[in-house]
């Protein structure tokens, strides 16, 4: 239950970079940047849903429902604090200046 209450507030994290709301804070003004974070946070919802520990049950289905919903939680206290400082690595992760050798094909490759 515990790894997908964090797994969910990763996600829950994720989905509020890319919100209207907390995209300057996180650094993410392009919008291909915001349908990646999109889409991680799916995937990592999805991963949620996959390792809970039970079979394919109703049991699985609460779990998550109740993992993402104490993530959410985790979130929502966490911003409430201090939004900058909470998603300071993320803007840090997506505003880093590219290696040399993904420069040189997005310039060879007009990208």
């Amino acid at each position: 239950m515990l790894e997908t209450a964090l797994l969910a507030a990763i996600a829950w994290l994720l989905l509020a970079a890319a919100s209207f709301r907390f995209r300057r804070e996180a650094g993410v003004p392009n919008p291909r940047q915001v349908r990646v974070l999109r889409l991680a946070a799916a995937a990592i919802l999805a991963l949620a849903l996959f390792r809970c520990g039970t079979p394919l049950t109703g049991e699985r289905w609460v779990r998550v429902i109740g993992g993402a919903s104490l993530g959410a939680v985790i979130v929502v206290l966490a911003l409430s604090l201090d939004a900058m400082m909470i998603l300071r690595p993320l803007r840090q992760l997506l505003t880093r200046p590219a290696p040399a050798l993904l420069r040189r094909l997005r310039r060879e490759h007009h990208l």
